[in-house]
């Protein structure tokens, strides 16, 4: 293996980083209970979209809250329309997370953490940056509103 002057072959081009993350598919297992449900809705959306049938209903059923399952809604309908391409899900039953679920499941964890640096290096190169500040605020809607809805400890 040859290496070229003043590149280091533990520093990988950040395009060759993604792409060779999104070969290996993570396991939905390995998110929070927060970016299960955010992938998870994202899921069942589609289902229901090919279905003909609103999604709100069972969102909130399943979430026990109509502000969490519009919040989730709201994400959703807002990946669709700022994703460059069509969004790719994967079935309910899947555990292997799609690229387009990887991303979400990035974007929901930075803004659980209120990262905007790291909603915006997960969604860098992918989504246009004018869309990037409309994606992180319907990602910490989402958030939140799932985070609200969790049973607190008791004291």
């Amino acid at each position: 293996m040859s290496s070229s002057p003043g590149h280091s072959p533990h520093t990988a081009d950040p395009l060759a980083r993604i792409v060779k993350g999104l070969a290996r598919p993570l396991d939905v297992r390995a998110l929070s209970l927060t970016g299960l449900h955010v992938v998870m809705a994202m899921r069942l959306c589609a289902l229901f979209e090919q279905a003909g049938r609103e999604p709100v209903p069972e969102l909130a059923r399943r979430f026990r809250s109509v502000e969490a399952a519009l919040a989730v809604l709201g994400l959703v309908d807002t990946v669709a329309a700022c994703w460059p391409e069509p969004v790719t899900v994967n079935r309910p039953c899947c555990m292997a997370m799609s690229p387009d679920e990887t991303t979400v499941a990035a974007m929901a964890r930075a803004a659980i953490a209120g990262d905007s640096a790291a909603f915006a290096e997960a969604v860098c190169g992918f989504v246009g940056a004018e869309h990037h500040d409309h994606l992180f605020e319907a990602s910490v809607r989402a958030v939140a509103a799932l985070q609200a809805i969790r049973p607190q400890p008791s004291a």
